[in-house]
């Protein structure tokens, strides 16, 4: 969860950001989610219009391991969740307001970061050995 300071700096930030222009704040989002997490990320884009060539996010969703995390827009509101489950079946669906998105999200990606690093290190070691 969020510290006082902290958590009310990055809601902050993200209702500048999102209030000033919400499409170019999800595409951001959305892009450097897909660069950091190959293969936990998927995002839904939608053309514009029938000939467009632009396309829009419309929802980006990351797996966590422990959880799916949603974030989509509908009528320019933004809807946020979390997907609790097992072997690819939902079991606990909650809505989040997407500050509490945004610190439930972080959470869980520092958590999969100290997971990957303590696995890499026990692989290191054991092939140094």
């Amino acid at each position: 969860m969020s510290d006082g300071t902290g958590g009310l700096d990055l809601h902050a930030a993200f209702m500048r950001r999102a209030a000033a222009d919400q499409p170019a704040f999800l595409e951001a989002l959305a892009i450097r989610l897909e660069q950091a997490l190959p293969g936990r990320v998927q995002v839904v884009r939608k053309k514009d219009g029938l000939f467009s060539k632009t396309a829009r996010v419309r929802a980006i969703t990351v797996d966590t391991g422990d959880a799916r995390y949603g974030l989509e827009t509908e009528a320019g509101l933004l809807q946020a969740s979390r997907a609790r489950g097992t072997h690819g079946v939902v079991l606990k669906r909650d809505s989040l307001t997407v500050p509490q998105w945004l610190d439930e999200l972080s959470a869980a990606l520092a958590k999969l970061s100290s997971d990957a690093e303590g696995a890499h290190r026990v692989l290191h070691d054991f092939l140094m050995s």
